[in-house]
């Protein structure tokens, strides 16, 4: 069908075209408003999501909306920091109680442990319960409110082609069928697991199933009595005898739930109610337990899926793959949309730098280099906090029965089972999975010969400032927060003791029109410590591009700065990437190439 003359726009160089109105191509909205770029977002629903999907903002997703101004606004619409995120592991709520737990802050109890340990190790910004379907409305207002941003739900990408000068992207107008073609200079597809714009630029997925499909039931219960028998819980994991049963996330902390019920091979899931489900998820080897539902508020059955596309961005470097569309995982580690949230402000910080004039190509090469590599971290690790608790099921295997009983055996195993989760407790707790990760890209300038990166950490963040790295957290001698005194754009935090050189830097990013705000510290010796180097630059998404104590000259300043904006892209050939090659990761099963090969006919949108 041809795109009628009237139904053909061309958007202004300085506006991007976002596909997908989700967390991602929402905040990737934000981001580029928060610099003074505009943007049109395209979302092929009506309205935001129903669904419950992610559950928690983890702490390096609130040091970003921090820096947009828009932590504390957020916590207004999640659970209240008061509340425990306590999580419970047991065979069923009609046994005597749970085998073990793990007792996480509440975020109040967070603030209070940043606060003292002032070492480093800390983030800025406690983590923060809320539900997607609540997060995505917030969001969608937010973007609504602001003039850089125009939203046009109802209407979706169909297929996307990228020139050397830009993109055409044909987008369906929901409602009436019509089709349009809209051309921009670049897109970024925040399209979800079934991207239409990873699909065009026919980017390969790998990975593959995991090997568990679940009924998702969402619904609004007041039998609090009866749920929180075992204790108040935020996670609650059912173990049966050989299988994993599933899980049940309470959402507001008020009467919102959600179950994630594991179908047995074979079973039809139009054969089970919601309500049944849920009595036998709670029952797990007792049997049903029965609470009362007042409300089903949606229902879906998926199949987890751990994938990440070969590649981040089309050859043209115009189209950019954020979210879902470049990486899936299962929930387990709250990682798909905080990962997402990490693309979207990386691409878009690194967009309006281009679009304002002082960016220059070799940063779009490093979205790709940078975010890639989280992404394969991020997806493995939601595959191995899946496996921790399979491997519990593996220590319930053949044991049930005495598992309810005083006996010496059962004793042990619920032992066995305690022991394993307390040395297997990074699920939501891997702070070194979010905080640590440290980029190499052609705009990250290295250490000179002789520097050793610390060793990294998983579980834990390891503070340093070394180039591409999250630089550590700290208070300083005022009380306030170093985070907080770095600027929106660059940050040149300077501890006072290389005036020439910081003259030198700040010249150079003064001739190449790269916004850069000087940050004096002296006196302060503690950060320094921490952040290891008396000069630190810092980019506008809080991490490192180069840190030193001295430069020669001012060709070598302007060097750096230009490296740090993407002047010299050819640099990436010095460091290939790998990642043509495919991958496979924890709890998959085998490999695919595209979402379809391997999703549940039935899932409805919970990993659309």
């Amino acid at each position: 069908m041809d795109v009628k003359s009237e139904n053909i726009h061309t958007l202004p160089d300085d506006c991007v075209l976002i596909a997908g109105g989700g967390p991602v191509g929402l905040v990737t909205a934000t981001v580029l408003a928060h610099h003074g770029v505009r943007s049109v977002v395209f979302e092929r629903n009506v309205t935001t999501t129903k669904w419950p999907k992610m559950d928690l903002t983890n702490v390096r997703s609130m040091e970003l909306f921090k820096r947009l101004e828009l932590a504390d606004e957020l916590r207004t619409h999640g659970v209240p920091s008061h509340m425990p995120y306590t999580v419970l592991m047991t065979t069923g709520l009609a046994s005597d109680g749970p085998i073990t737990k793990w007792e996480h802050p509440s975020v109040e109890e967070f603030r209070k442990r940043i606060e003292l340990t002032n070492d480093g190790t800390q983030p800025r910004e406690p983590y923060q319960r809320i539900s997607q379907s609540v997060f995505e409305a917030w969001m969608k207002t937010k973007c609504e409110e602001h003039p850089l941003v125009e939203l046009r739900f109802g209407w979706k990408l169909e297929t996307i082609k990228e020139s050397p000068d830009g993109v055409e992207a044909t987008i369906i107008e929901t409602g009436t069928g019509q089709k349009h073609l809209f051309k921009s200079k670049y897109v970024v597809g925040c399209d979800g697991a079934s991207s239409k714009a990873r699909r065009s630029l026919e980017i390969p997925l790998d990975g593959g199933p995991t090997p568990v499909s679940f009924l998702l039931v969402h619904f609004k219960s007041s039998d609090l009595a009866r749920l929180h028998k075992q204790g108040r819980f935020w996670h609650l994991f059912i173990l049966l005898d050989g299988t994993f049963g599933g899980a049940c996330i309470c959402q507001d902390e008020k009467e919102i739930f959600t179950i994630h019920f594991t179908l047995a091979p074979g079973v039809d899931p139009a054969t089970i109610t919601s309500e049944e489900a849920i009595a036998k998820l709670f029952g797990g080897l007792d049997g049903p337990y029965k609470i009362k539902v007042d409300e089903i508020l949606v229902r879906s059955t998926y199949q987890p899926s751990i994938a990440v596309a070969r590649h981040f961005a089309g050859p043209e470097l115009r189209i950019f793959l954020a979210g879902d569309a470049a990486h899936q995982n299962v929930p387990t580690g709250g990682y798909g949309m905080n990962t997402g949230l990490g693309d979207a402000f990386d691409i878009g910080w690194k967009l309006a730098a281009v679009i304002n004039g002082y960016g220059k190509r070799g940063l779009l090469r490093s979205y790709e280099q940078e975010r890639r590599p989280v992404a394969l971290i991020n997806v493995e690790r939601s595959g191995v906090h899946m496996a921790t608790h399979m491997q519990a099921v593996e220590l319930l295997k053949g044991h049930a029965a005495e598992v309810g009983k005083q006996s010496k055996e059962g004793r042990e195993v619920k032992g066995a089972i305690h022991k394993h989760y307390q040395e297997h407790d990074g699920e939501n707790t891997d702070f070194g999975i979010e905080m640590g990760y440290r980029y190499s890209s052609v705009v990250c300038i290295p250490d000179g010969p002789g520097e050793k990166a610390p060793d990294w950490d998983p579980h834990t963040y390891v503070p340093t400032s070394m180039p591409g790295s999250r630089p550590p957290h700290v208070f300083l001698k005022d009380g306030s927060s170093i985070f907080d005194r770095l600027g929106k754009d660059f940050s040149l935090v300077d501890f006072g003791h290389a005036d020439s050189t910081s003259e030198r830097l700040i010249s150079a990013a003064r001739q190449l029109n790269v916004p850069l705000k000087h940050i004096r510290l002296p006196g302060e010796d503690h950060a320094e410590e921490l952040w290891e180097k008396p000069l630190v630059l810092v980019r506008p998404d809080g991490h490192v591009s180069w840190r030193g104590e001295s430069l020669p000259d001012e060709a070598t300043a302007r060097l750096i700065m230009e490296t740090a904006v993407g002047y010299h892209d050819k640099m990436n050939e010095e460091t290939p990437q790998k990642s043509d090659v495919p991958v496979q990761f924890t709890m998959t099963e085998g490999m695919s190439t595209q979402v379809e090969d391997y999703k549940l006919q039935n899932m409805g949108e919970f990993q659309q």
